[in-house]
């Protein structure tokens, strides 16, 4: 199984990827199906937004054995779309010990038709001998695995021990498993630890390969959702939705809230819109808190289209002081934010004195420019006048703040730009301006009839067109190595797929303007990067670039 990324926001992204069932879009939730009583209908699990669902195999095995084996999974529970099993790896941290080994329930899920199974790996929060006996235990399970024609998910253990979380991950990356589980969460969500699950998550991603789906196991509260697929989280299972409504509780993104506290009914669900707070019962607990967890999933996903994911966290962080800790945690793991999140967004939105710890902030602490003049564009400090109107500078919406008068000439700017985006110093020589006749911005800039480049009217970045072949004789980066069956197509302007990248620049990141070369180092096109770096290398499915026709 390998991801096929249409967009991204920090280290979260919108992907897919393909099941014998169907095809799955990330980020998405899926539902637990309790196969001994489920306390919602498949009907109403689907009507909610849920295209995959987790059942569990070992409850299947010790309740409804011989049915399932007779109907196969998809038919005993009536859904004819992806369906993920659990081992049983739940009951033996709660219980410590199930009446069934690893070879027999893996060969149950197989048996059974499941889309995706789990070995029965070893969860738990120990000490640190028994957590590494654990993670290695769980590999020699993995590693004897006979997968069949089965898709199965790598389970990452190691509790809150960093380093065995990374060693957890390096042993089961090294099995090529098509998704991989964090598992052991659940216990910290329980106690609001989320600044833990900031540091896992974050181990956990720098430590696997980006090309395939990571899954929270049991992080089913959509309080959390935004922060774990900012990180990088694709996939979630919830039975919150059912165990929480058997308390009688009401799920909100900003907490739980208790029904006999409640008054009025904050929320426009199909559940809330038509009932009162008295006539609630469990099972219409339930249905509401799957559409809620459902809700804040598209609305994640519309953040992540807009390049707004940022500011949702900080929106969501100010519902709980837990959330708020985990929003700074962030900032801890900047450095691989920063490795992933694209560089041109629409805006930057200031919200809060958080706003200044943006992956966007980090990059211009880094940045090493020459300037003629130098200038202060909140939060931003020591900007380079040339560039002042490229983005994140000119796309800042901060409060009270006065807007920045150019006093450079054209020739300057631009020339800034050629630096600022590609690193050559004086890369325009002679050259003729247009500019827009509404904005009076320059828009094109050519030599004599020659288009040489252009910007764009919202970020202000430099479009290569004629002086790419400029920029690729004056410098060895922002190039991606295509191979050679993937020339020709590039050369007519058709887009580079990641499966033909043979190198790239490793400070290449999504929404830069690239050059593509083939293996020996000529020019054969431009376009705008729609991966990072490491993604580009990772990904086998999918643009790496969007080739421009020059």
């Amino acid at each position: 199984m390998t991801l096929e990324i249409r967009y991204k926001d920090l280290a979260a992204r919108i992907a897919v990827f393909d099941t014998p069932h169907g095809t799955v879009e990330t980020p998405t939730i899926m539902p637990v199906v309790n196969p001994v009583h489920q306390s919602l209908s498949i009907s109403e699990l689907r009507a909610a937004g849920a295209s995959m669902l987790i059942t569990n195999s070992y409850l299947l095995w010790k309740n409804r054995r011989e049915e399932v084996l007779e109907k196969g999974v998809h038919k005993l529970l009536g859904f004819d779309g992806p369906i993920m099993t659990d081992s049983g790896a739940y009951q033996l941290m709660e219980y410590g010990d199930i009446e069934v080994t690893s070879d027999e329930i893996t060969a149950f899920q197989k048996a059974i038709g499941v889309d995706i199974g789990v070995i029965l790996d070893i969860p738990g929060l120990g000490p640190p001998e028994e957590l590494r006996e654990n993670v290695l235990e769980t590999y020699r399970r993995a590693k004897s695995l006979d997968r069949g024609d089965t898709m199965w998910a790598g389970p990452i253990q190691g509790g809150n021990d960093m380093k065995l979380r990374k060693l957890a991950c390096k042993k089961m990356s090294s099995l090529n498993f098509d998704t991989y589980a964090i598992g052991t969460v659940v216990p910290l969500l329980n106690t609001y630890d989320f600044t833990t699950n900031i540091d896992i998550i974050a181990a956990c991603k720098q430590s696997l390969p980006l090309n395939v789906p990571v899954h929270h196991f049991g992080a089913g509260h959509p309080m959390f959702f935004a922060f774990a697929v900012a990180m990088g989280v694709d996939l979630f299972d919830s039975a919150a939705y059912s165990l929480f409504a058997k308390k009688g509780k009401y799920l909100t993104v900003s907490g739980t809230l208790s029904k006999e506290d409640l008054h009025y009914l904050p929320c426009s669900c199909p559940v809330c819109s038509k009932k009162s707070v008295r006539e609630l019962t469990e099972r219409d607990l339930a249905l509401h808190n799957l559409y809620v967890t459902f809700d804040e999933i598209r609305r994640i996903k519309q953040r992540i289209r807009e390049g707004t994911l940022w500011e949702l966290l900080e929106e969501r962080s100010r519902a709980h002081p837990a959330l708020l800790l985990a929003f700074k945690r962030m900032a801890k793991h900047m450095k691989f934010l920063e490795s992933v999140d694209p560089v041109m967004k629409k805006r930057f939105m200031y919200l809060s004195k958080r706003s200044a710890f943006r992956p966007e902030v980090y990059r211009h602490n880094h940045l090493n420019m020459d300037s003629k003049k130098f200038v202060d564009a909140f939060p931003f400090k020591r900007v380079p006048m040339e560039i002042i109107e490229a983005y994140p500078y000119g796309q800042r919406v901060v409060p009270d703040e006065e807007t920045i008068k150019q006093e450079l000439s054209d020739h300057d700017i631009i020339n800034g730009l050629g630096e600022y985006y590609f690193g050559v110093k004086g890369l325009f020589k002679k050259i003729r301006i247009a500019k827009s006749r509404k904005t009076g911005r320059i828009r094109r800039i050519y030599n004599g009839n020659t288009l040489l480049a252009t910007l764009s009217p919202s970020s202000y970045s430099l479009i290569p067109h004629a002086i790419a072949r400029d920029i690729h004789a004056k410098t060895p980066k922002w190039r991606v190595v295509m191979n050679d069956d993937s020339v020709p197509f590039i050369r007519e302007g058709k887009n580079a797929f990641a499966k033909f990248v043979l190198e790239c620049d490793p400070d290449i990141r999504a929404g830069m303007e690239v050059l593509l070369v083939d293996a020996k180092g000529a020019l054969i096109g431009n376009g705008t990067a729609s991966l990072s770096a490491r993604e580009m290398l990772e990904f086998d499915r999918g643009v790496a670039v969007n080739t421009r026709k020059n």
